[in-house]
């Protein structure tokens, strides 16, 4: 699979963050062939027309739609290029860390590694435009690049995230708090690192220092579900990579997950979702499983 790496010089300056316009994007950014990236990626269409597909959910794109990518998320392409229209903002894994002080803000953002809401946003005209002026606002201070640039790109794109986060959360009825829930966020950072290996809640809660009760408050408040949840929406996540766009068959898969036989990973797949790991990949393999 294709991985396309963020250009850290592109302005002759080490800058972990990048900004523009359609006819600044690459054209591999569109392939329509299964491809990744090792940034974060929002892509903002004043005009689209078709879709697309993102790990297993299929976005339709149209004006005003903003798409939320997360690194080494797997996506295709289905665009007619001559009817879009569209500005971006990409930044390294490390950046948003390093550049607010903050090594949890990625997972503070609700649209960021979030397995279960879709990765869009249809906004209105009045929201989307404001959002497109700060983002040229940006481009233009990082081209025109001087010695506190930083604090204005500070500045604003932390005004475009946070604002996007709460709309986000407004219209998928999610909490928008990014300050006072670390618990949270750390549990969110933990599972993103490890739910391959260890699924056991009680891990979790020895590792934040917390007794279950207190992790299992802190998730709901957060993200609407309990923490076991939450798990299990990590690890059939997974499982439906693998299925999707790996040949691994049950049993490998089960090994490279830490189910001890393939008949439990098969038994929770359908407990999930109602239809067996085989009936998934057989339905993805004949594009109709992608919703």
């Amino acid at each position: 699979m294709k991985t396309f790496k963020f250009l850290k010089n592109k302005y002759n300056v080490e800058l972990l963050i990048d900004i523009g316009s359609y006819n600044d994007i690459p054209y591999y950014f569109f392939e329509s062939e299964i491809h990744h990236t090792d940034f974060y990626e929002l892509i903002f269409f004043s005009k689209g027309n078709g879709y697309l597909e993102l790990d297993q959910q299929r976005i339709e794109i149209s004006d005003n739609t903003i798409i939320f990518i997360s690194p080494f998320q797997k996506r295709r392409w289905f665009l007619d290029k001559t009817k879009v229209d569209s500005y971006f903002l990409f930044f390294q894994n490390s950046f948003l860390s390093s550049f607010f002080s903050d090594k949890l803000f990625s997972f503070k953002l609700q649209f960021f590694y979030n397995k279960t809401k879709p990765l869009y946003l249809k906004v209105n005209n009045e929201f989307f435009l404001q959002l497109v002026n700060t983002i040229q606002e940006l481009l233009s201070e990082i081209k025109t690049f001087r010695s506190d640039s930083e604090h204005i790109i500070r500045a604003l794109l932390y005004f475009v995230l946070i604002k996007l986060n709460r709309a986000y959360a407004q219209h998928y009825l999610l909490s928008s708090e990014t300050e006072n829930n670390s618990i949270a966020f750390m549990f969110k950072e933990l599972l993103q690192n490890e739910v391959c290996k260890i699924r056991n809640i009680d891990h979790y809660a020895q590792k934040l220092g917390i007794s279950r009760i207190t992790l299992n408050k802190c998730i709901k408040k957060q993200f609407k579900v309990t923490a076991s949840e939450m798990i299990n929406e990590f690890i059939l996540f997974e499982i439906k990579s693998l299925l999707s766009y790996t040949n691994h068959n049950i049993n490998e898969i089960s090994y490279l997950l830490q189910f001890s036989q393939a008949n439990h990973l098969t038994r929770f797949f359908k407990a999930q979702t109602g239809i067996s790991p085989k009936e998934f990949r057989k339905a993805y393999q004949n594009g109709s499983s992608v919703i």
